[in-house]
């Protein structure tokens, strides 16, 4: 093990007009601005999105985390992914309830939600969650920053890591709660101790790359194929001589490597069964051409294409491509390990026939260093240092130039709201006296009596929500199927329309095209029973619909139903829908009042409370059209005729609103008489 490191003859660099290191200062200060210059990118917009969540993997991962950290069982009962970035998730969740213990601003661990899957009550929870992913794809820039500096020098490394900082591919997938990231920063770790082994043969070289290797495989199952590049690091530095007493070393590695794996993904022997039972499911999940960005084996065609749109962007590729043979020949021996890796990841992944662009994440900060050193390789062409000066400029300026265009789209992109979280503002800022129907999450309707989350809002004419007492739609291009594209047009064109939002495909904010409608009100559309009472001179109750049923956590239409008949010595619920129109802004919140009399006058049910607690009558505005739910329980009734009586009254004085109705008696007026046979 003391061999002398080989001589830098080795890689037939070519000589460099900077100087072959930064200024002491800049030794630390480089990584750290990489560092921070990385954070800030991926920090900006962690809650976009928010509280819908858009990306399909997070809530798998997010439900699991939170299920560990309010259990403490650190079994996943999921092999899909190893277990090492569940466990780092759910000491995120601690902390965050912590922290939230001490400042009162978040959700004690026990009342954090575990599914969470299209829309979330624990966004903040979901951003800390996120914010790990970033830190993590934020430390992979100083990293790649040391190992192209090793490998390259100085000048290769400082491109190479603000290269990877102002990936847009790269940022877009640092801010999911995702495993591809963090593997990514393993796998830079991997190579910096394959390249020491390359280049000294050292054991602290040995012991990073296993450690590394454990730490990657117990993120990502397929980062293992990065380790392809420690033995070929071994026989690099060792040569003829790699199989003998200077193997052991490599096998130590891979014995770190291996218990590394097992301590961050213990359940694997702890019960194998259940994981080879689920990772016999994620082998045959990625077999079936069922899902995926792409299907078929070996579609190399649809990985370059991938690198062209996305990963490198085409200029990125054509220098990669262009300066990958001067790599070859001047710095044979890091060009070999980084391609080593890469080609054997890429290799597995074709032979998969389900394929996710976002898999390539373990090998891209290899392939962004492989580019950055393209890119200087071509611009060493020059031998006068003026012309070597400005290709390096240009070539700079077209490797970085779209990264930095694509990344202020997504992040100006990301700053917006998503389109359904915009849209139920709008909503929740018109007068809410009459009913909703909407196309989003129901979740965050959750406990509102007044809006109604359908599965298609297009499937029905604008008659239909009239006669029903709706006012407002939200609908959802997402969910608008080819049967009702033109009842969707339709229901824009006939409406007045309070907002709208562009299709996705556009790309102006995340979030579907929709738009959030205004049907008006049609009082005489809807088939209510009339009565057309006055409650001193504020009030209008225009009619009612009443039927047995169990009380109501919203207030849904009846459809015009009056039934008014009960079965004898049952108890039993009624419910009521009266539909108010305001003559003039109320003073105050007033309290409804219903009894119900027998015959011989005794009161044998009664009900008091606010006027739509949700919606409080101060808010009402004059001439709008408001429905109120007034269900009550009617106690076991022996046969007979009862009347049901109803008033507004002042919740403060008990003084009742004078009846403009000649049978009024004590300011209260009958709605209606109950048949109990």
């Amino acid at each position: 093990m003391n061999r002398e490191p080989a001589p830098q003859s080795a890689d037939r660099t070519a000589p460099d007009p900077l100087p072959p290191r930064l200024p002491a200062p800049w030794t630390w200060a480089a990584p750290l601005l990489l560092f921070g210059l990385a954070l800030l990118l991926r920090g900006l917009t962690l809650g976009w999105g928010l509280p819908y969540v858009e990306h399909p993997d997070e809530p798998a991962l997010f439900r699991i985390a939170v299920r560990m950290a309010q259990t403490g069982d650190l079994h996943p009962y999921n092999f899909f992914y190893p277990s090492l970035y569940y466990y780092m998730l759910a000491s995120v969740t601690h902390l965050y309830s912590w922290w939230g213990s001490l400042t009162g601003l978040g959700l004690p661990l026990e009342q954090l939600p575990r599914d969470t899957f299209f829309f979330t009550t624990a966004p903040d929870l979901y951003i800390w969650q996120r914010a790990l992913t970033a830190l993590l794809g934020a430390a992979t820039v100083p990293a790649l920053y040391l190992l192209g500096t090793r490998m390259y020098g100085w000048q290769t490394g400082l491109l190479a890591g603000v290269l990877l900082a102002v990936s847009s591919y790269h940022i877009e997938h640092s801010q999911f709660i995702t495993t591809d990231v963090p593997t990514g920063l393993w796998s830079v770790l991997v190579l910096l101790g394959a390249w020491a082994i390359a280049t000294a043969g050292r054991w602290h070289g040995y012991l990073l790359a296993g450690l590394a290797v454990g730490l990657a495989t117990g993120t990502k199952y397929n980062a293992l194929m990065v380790a392809v590049s420690v033995p070929l690091a071994h026989m690099l530095y060792w040569q003829r001589r790699s199989l003998g007493r200077s193997l052991v070393p490599l096998l130590a590695s891979g014995a770190v490597a291996a218990v590394v794996f097992l301590l961050t993904t213990p359940y694997i022997i702890l019960d194998w069964q259940s994981f080879i039972n689920s990772f016999t499911g994620k082998v045959v999940d990625y077999s079936p051409p069922t899902s995926g960005a792409f299907g078929g084996r070996f579609p190399v065609q649809q990985y370059m294409r991938f690198f062209w749109r996305e990963g490198l962007l085409p200029t990125g590729v054509l220098l990669l491509l262009l300066g990958l043979p001067l790599l070859l020949w001047r710095a044979p021996r890091p060009t070999w390990l980084l391609l080593a890796a890469i080609v054997a990841e890429v290799g597995l992944l074709l032979s998969f026939t389900i394929h996710f662009s976002r898999n390539l994440l373990p090998i891209i900060p290899l392939v962004l260093l492989l580019a950055a050193a393209g890119t200087l390789a071509l611009a060493r062409l020059f031998p006068v240092r003026l012309p070597r000066s400005i290709a390096a400029g240009v070539l700079i300026a077209l490797l970085l130039g779209p990264q930095i265009s694509d990344t202020a789209w997504l992040l100006r992109y990301w700053s917006q709201p998503h389109t359904m979280r915009s849209a139920a503002d709008v909503l929740r800022a018109q007068p809410r006296g009459m009913l909703a129907a909407v196309d989003s999450n129901p979740v965050q309707w959750s406990g509102d009596p007044v809006v109604f989350p359908m599965a298609r809002v297009c499937a029905h004419p604008t008659a239909w929500y009239q006669q029903r007492g709706f006012r407002y739609l939200i609908i959802n291009e997402d969910r608008r199927r080819p049967q009702c594209r033109e009842q969707y047009f339709r229901l824009i064109d006939e409406n007045r329309v309070l907002a709208s939002f562009a299709p996705r495909a556009e790309g102006l904010r995340p979030g579907p095209g929709g738009a959030v409608l205004d049907l008006g009100q049609h009082p005489h559309m809807i088939p209510f029973a009339r009565r057309d009472v006055q409650f001193g001179g504020l009030l209008q109750l225009l009619g009612y619909e009443v039927q047995p049923g169990a009380l109501r956590a919203q207030i849904s239409p009846l459809e015009g139903v009056a039934a008014t008949r009960l079965v004898a010595d049952t108890e039993q619920s009624l419910q009521i829908n009266l539909y108010w129109q305001v003559d003039q802004p109320l003073p105050l919140d007033y309290w409804l009042f219903v009894h119900v009399y027998a015959a011989d006058g005794t009161r044998v049910a009664q009900r008091d409370a606010p006027l739509r607690p949700d919606y409080p009558p101060t808010q009402w505005q004059a001439g709008e059209l408001v429905l109120e739910r007034a269900d009550m329980v009617l106690p076991a009734l022996p046969a007979g005729s009862y009347t049901l009586d109803l008033g507004v009254y002042d919740p403060v004085t008990f003084a009742r609103l004078p009846v403009d109705d000649p049978q009024a008696v004590d300011q209260s007026m009958v709605l209606f008489t109950l048949a109990v046979e």
